[in-house]
């Protein structure tokens, strides 16, 4: 329990209950004896042992949160700190030029005539420190939201190897591909809660017609991309045309403080870790139409989330994921045991004794559900 002298340094409200309707959790940074004898480096040194030992107890919900708030107050920091340190030496320049006036010192005192001349940051190095430092806590942000929903991605990974039925075929998308769309959604609501801006890219459009495919998902998902066995030779000139993005920010780089350019990043992490893992495995026939099915979901809400901004740095924003989710699914063919299913968009369902399409199956599960919960509702803000 926290005593009287312990320091709330963060409080976030968690998912209503029952029981509490509005629980929270707290990061208590234990207070400190002082010892007369001890220097502030060294009781520095102890708040900051506590603080990363509470956080590795905490929900990975709570140190999102603490690196949103880390990012804040540099930001609060950087257009405030010079201005409240220039104002302040500025006062006191003011009083030793009226002492000047009235005394000759022998160096002649401040000139009165450089008022608000002589400031303490002319350059803005202090604003540009603390740029940075915000700049680099937003990425430490996005790597570790990338990282959860890579983790969802790459879960049951093992099972897409599964050949035991070669007539077997996927139904709906992966739930934990529904995860990762949580995870998106409430990046989002941060996002604008420190940077403003909207909600969503633009609005979830009407599932397009299978002569729109082509526009909506890609060539490379909807078989424009040729069909059957893809060659070596054609996968590396694919990849010749496939955009390289920037997946890790350099420690230097200064990133768009915006919710565009924060939810693209998670999203290109999270699919670089899926594409690693894609490298180490094998896909049945079953394993890679299943893939091809989260991929068609991907590719269909990727531009509610993020857009091309262009004229700015995230002119790519949209195109760089959308390219991400074809190398995913370029590296899976690659990697199928059966590549008479690649290129093959018919899956003949044995029980209801039809065709159906990864389009149709993603299709019927988004706007189709006869469960308790919209899945739209949970996936997007429509």
């Amino acid at each position: 329990e926290p005593s009287g002298d312990d320091k709330v340094l963060l409080e976030m409200e968690e998912e209503k209950n029952e029981e509490d309707p509005k629980p929270k959790k707290k990061i208590i940074i234990a207070g400190l004896e002082r010892d007369d004898e001890s220097n502030g480096q060294h009781e520095d040194g102890m708040i900051i042992s506590s603080l990363l030992v509470q956080l590795d107890e905490c929900s990975d919900q709570a140190y999102s949160n603490f690196l949103l708030a880390l990012c804040e107050m540099c930001r609060l920091a950087e257009r405030s700190i010079s201005t409240t340190l220039n104002q302040s030496i500025q006062s006191a320049m003011e009083e030793d030029a009226r002492v000047a006036e009235s005394a000759n010192t022998l160096f002649g005192g401040i000139n009165p005539h450089r008022k608000g001349k002589d400031g303490l940051d002319v350059e803005h190095m202090l604003s540009k420190r603390f740029q940075l430092a915000a700049s680099r806590t937003l990425s430490m942000y996005i790597l570790d939201r990338g990282a959860q929903a890579a983790s969802h991605l790459c879960t049951g990974m093992l099972q897409f190897a599964d050949a035991r039925d070669p007539y077997a075929i996927p139904t709906r998308p992966r739930e934990d591909v529904l995860r990762l769309f949580d995870i998106i959604k409430a990046s989002c609501e941060d996002s604008i809660s420190i940077m403003g801006g909207d909600l969503f890219a633009s609005a979830v459009p009407s599932f397009p017609d299978e002569i729109d495919y082509a526009n909506v998902f890609g060539d490379r998902l909807s078989g424009g991309s040729g069909g059957g066995a893809t060659s070596g030779l054609k996968m590396d000139v694919e990849r010749m045309f496939i955009e390289n993005i920037q997946v890790y920010p350099h420690a230097f780089d200064e990133l768009e403080f915006n919710r565009n350019s924060v939810i693209s990043g998670i999203l290109c992490v999270a699919l670089s870790g899926l594409v690693e893992c894609v490298r180490s495995s094998v896909f049945s026939s079953l394993g890679l139409r299943q893939m091809k099915v989260d991929a068609v979901l991907l590719r269909y809400l990727v531009p509610h989330y993020v857009k091309d901004v262009y004229g700015t740095p995230e002119a790519n924003a949209c195109t760089g994921v959308c390219n991400a989710i074809d190398d995913v699914m370029l590296n899976a063919e690659q990697r199928c045991v059966d590549p008479e299913v690649i290129g093959d968009d018919e899956y003949y369902d044995a029980e209801k004794d039809e065709i159906v399409t990864p389009f149709l199956l993603v299709q019927q599960f988004l706007f189709n559900d006869d469960g308790d919960q919209n899945v739209m509702e949970r996936i997007s803000f429509s």
